[in-house]
């Protein structure tokens, strides 16, 4: 089982949440998420334990202990979920089109557009699709620095 360990000490790293562990059974992994930027803790880590009996055992004994004056987190680390692709929301010109300033690198976006026709400042670099449009007429843009095969120049 993945365990979540969250308000952690700044000090705390995977060897001492090894050793807060242990005592409930054995402890496969134990690590503390860094900042990439500074290299300082982000005060949370994950631990993970075979055993889903002690795990669920060592959750219950240490959920709001004590640690240097803070009281931690503790519970099973929920499934990380996919985020829908491409974008959503952004300015809407006109009467269709819409979108926003994408960023996603698998998926088309839209984003300012004008009557039919989108378009969008995007980043995608496999599927076509946006530019900023000012055309309130129909079609849109090719994508900004589009690198897959569909789309085209900006439409100014």
């Amino acid at each position: 089982m993945k365990i979540f360990i969250a308000k952690l000490p700044y000090q705390y790293e995977g060897a001492d949440l090894t050793e807060l562990f242990s005592p409930f059974g054995e402890v496969s992994s134990a690590n503390v998420i860094m900042d990439r930027e500074t290299g300082r803790s982000k005060c949370y880590a994950f631990v993970e334990m075979p055993n889903d009996a002690e795990a669920q055992s060592a959750i219950d004994a240490l959920d709001g202990k004590e640690i240097l004056d803070k009281a931690i987190a503790v519970s099973q680390a929920k499934e990380k979920t996919d985020r829908p692709a491409g974008g959503g929301g952004g300015y809407r010109g006109g009467h269709s089109g819409g979108g926003s300033y994408n960023r996603d690198r698998n998926n088309g976006g839209s984003g300012y557009g004008g009557n039919s026709g989108g378009g969008g400042y995007n980043r995608d670099r496999s599927s076509g699709g946006g530019g900023y449009n000012k055309d309130r007429g129909n079609g849109g843009g090719g994508s900004y620095r589009d690198r897959g095969n569909k789309g085209g120049d900006a439409d100014y």
